[in-house]
């Protein structure tokens, strides 16, 4: 067994993709060779994710707050805890809030059908 933090002090990330978002990983990345990855994102009140296209498809799962999430067409939907968003890989997608947000995000080919 293998235990896993789900904190994210001290995650914050200095990418222009992300603006006010820690994040705390669960497994090792893509770029590693990872079949997927898994973390856990925390957007901060006014923070988000700024809009770019999925290099692969992409879930995200809300487990606290609201927030507004798009996808390709650009149309921003509210998204709040207990709902999960799935973006294609090349879909254009941006995810945000203004209250504060944390999702968990799994990232990987396979996760649609």
């Amino acid at each position: 067994m293998e235990r896993l933090s789900l904190a994210t002090a001290g995650a914050e990330r200095a990418e222009p993709l992300l603006v006010d978002v820690s994040i705390a990983p669960l497994t090792k990345p893509l770029a590693a060779g990872a079949p997927f990855q898994a973390a856990i994102f925390r957007i901060a009140p006014g923070g988000r994710v700024v809009r770019h296209p999925a290099t692969v498809p992409q879930l995200l799962a809300v487990i606290e707050g609201r927030g507004v999430v798009s996808g390709a067409d650009g149309v921003e939907e509210p998204i709040v805890a207990g709902e999960a968003v799935v973006w294609a890989e090349g879909e254009e997608h941006e995810t945000r809030s203004d209250e504060g947000l944390v999702a968990l995000v799994l990232e990987g080919h396979g996760l649609l059908s």
